[in-house]
This record gives structure tokens, sequence and C-alpha cells, in this order.
């Protein structure tokens, strides 16, 4: 498949801005990848709604041998993969190779993304359809998103687009899915579970010969969660400390009671599924030190605060 390194390296702009903890969180928070392993967790966004400069909207990269796996496309999420391709030597989230994607929920902030991945990787030379996998609404969604950009996609296939040698490239199979295994292919086994939000949501499980790792979505704590983890490799978890929740308004600590997760209710989540690593992310706290802190006192297990474009 056709990369020109060059394009991309002059089109992205990329801003690295260092985060300055104190020495006990700095210590605990430093990736330990696991070298020898052929599965990589790259975490492209681990942000909010909020625009935050240092953190993108939600996104998740799996990566197994060659092949590059999305959860979730919150704002930012191409730019991202294009960082960690030329940045952090990632050659399978190299944008041409983003084709397969599942989505945890339809909230904004998990799909704003969505019409980057159709449109920038086909633009630069993806040749294959984009496969989306995600809850009902999925197919609407991606039907209005195509045809929000009927005249994009024509100028770029008719006689003098410079797409018109790969029309396929801007294609997407969108699959809605139920609970259980909703994909499988050589490198791994993909199932959702149902989890406790707003609308309709999911949690995955992605097992792969050597790792298996659980994404939770946007929910409040559900014994699915538990059984889908028991004792899996990493738990990547969403999360917010009660002191940040006391800031906010009455109708979002409402909101949040019914479908969110508190640094408490993870910490006793974490204990009965036990992970090995658990990773916080899509979290908010007055800080991250108070964040690392309060979860701190409440979990002893192994756990970090995850950042955009560490890597586990």
């Amino acid at each position: 498949m056709y990369v020109n390194t060059v394009w991309f390296r002059s089109f992205t702009f990329l801003v690295v801005v260092p985060i300055l903890l104190t020495a006990s969180l700095a210590g605990a928070q430093q990736p330990q990848p696991a070298e020898k392993s052929k599965t990589k967790i790259v975490l492209l966004g681990t942000g909010n709604p909020g625009p935050d400069p240092d953190r993108s909207g939600p996104a998740t990269g799996i990566v197994v041998n060659d092949t590059a796996y999305l959860v979730d496309f919150g704002p930012g999420v191409v730019r991202r993969a294009a960082a960690a391709f030329l940045d952090k030597r990632i050659e399978e989230l190299e944008p041409t190779k983003l084709r397969v994607a599942f989505v945890t929920h339809l909230h904004s902030d998990h799909t704003v993304g969505y019409p980057d991945l159709i449109f920038t990787p086909w633009t630069v030379g993806r040749r294959l359809p984009l496969e989306v996998y995600g809850p009902k609404g999925l197919k609407a969604m991606t039907e209005h998103l195509l045809e929000a950009y009927r005249v994009d996609i024509e100028t770029r296939t008719n006689a003098d687009g410079n797409q018109r040698g790969f029309p396929e490239g801007h294609n997407v199979n969108a699959h809605e899915i139920t609970p259980g295994v909703v994909y499988k292919d050589p490198n791994l086994t993909v199932t959702a579970f149902a989890t406790k939000h707003a609308m309709e949501s999911y949690g995955y499980r992605f097992d792969t010969p050597d790792r298996s790792i659980v994404i939770s979505g946007d929910t409040n704590p559900t014994q699915a969660t538990i059984d889908a983890c028991r004792g899996c490799d990493v738990l990547i978890h969403e999360v917010h400390t009660p002191a940040w929740l006391a800031t906010r308004p009455q109708t979002f600590q409402q909101f949040a009671a019914k479908y969110h997760t508190t640094t408490p209710q993870l910490a006793e989540l974490a204990r009965q599924a036990k992970p090995k690593l658990l990773i916080l992310y899509h979290y908010t706290g007055l800080s991250r030190q108070e964040l690392f802190d309060d979860m701190r006192a409440r979990y002893s297990g192994h756990f970090v605060i995850g950042r955009d474009l560490d890597i586990y």
C-alpha cells in the first residue's frame, strides 16, 4: 500500500506539551510496554468533551501483529494516529492502515472524529472500505455522514478527482451489534458486553494470542465489566473523583450518578475484576495529582493515569 511519509510530516502538526508532576506520580506513571508482546495498547485520546489541547477525545488503538484496531473515534483521532506512526514508530497506525474500528456508544465526544476516520485516510491513500462496529444508530449515522460529504466525494471521484483511482476507500461497512462475539480474525477475538450509560452502550474485550484487554467506554459500574475482565491483563476504565464531581452543576451530578464511575466505585470494581494493570482514561479530577492520590488511597493494585500517546 502506498504511504507518503513526507506528505504526512509536512501536513501533520504535532504539539508535545510536557506535563510536570510530583516525583511520586511521575514514577508511577511510566508506561511499561510489553516489548516481547505481540499486542500493544496505544492511547490515542484520553480526554472528555472539554477541548483540552493536551488530551484528544476518547480513542484507543489495539495493535496486534501488523494490524491496528480502534475503539472510539473522538476528535483528533487520525492526527493522534499519525503522531503514533511518525513519532512512536507504530507502523500499524499509519493512517491509511486504519480499517477496523469499534465504537462504545454514539455520544459526540466519542464520534466527532468519525468523518475524519472515514475521509482523511482515504484522501491520503486508503483503498479499502472502513469496517466499523457499534450500537444501533451507527448505520444511520454513517449514512448521514456520507450524504453530508456527498459533494466532497463526488469532486474527489469525478474525472478530475485525485481519488478517482480508488473510490472504494471512502466506503464504510457499518455493523450494528448485540452482546457477544462481534469480530474475529487470525489476530484476535472481540467480545462486546452491555454497559450502563445514557444510551445503548458497550464495552469490549479483546483476546489476542498473548493478552486480554477490556475497555469500559462510558458507564456506571456493571457486573458485566467485572465478568469481562476476571483477571484480565489490562482494564481500561473511565473515572472521575468525588471532589471534582462536587464542583459540577446538580444536573450533571445526577446524570453522573447513573451513568459514570467514581474513584470509590472503580476501586471496588477493580478489586473484584482483578486486572493485572488498570489504566484510567476519560477521567476527570481537580488535578492529575488529586486523581492519583484519591485512587491510590482506595486501590492497592497496579494502576496508571493514561496520557495521550502512552504505549502499554
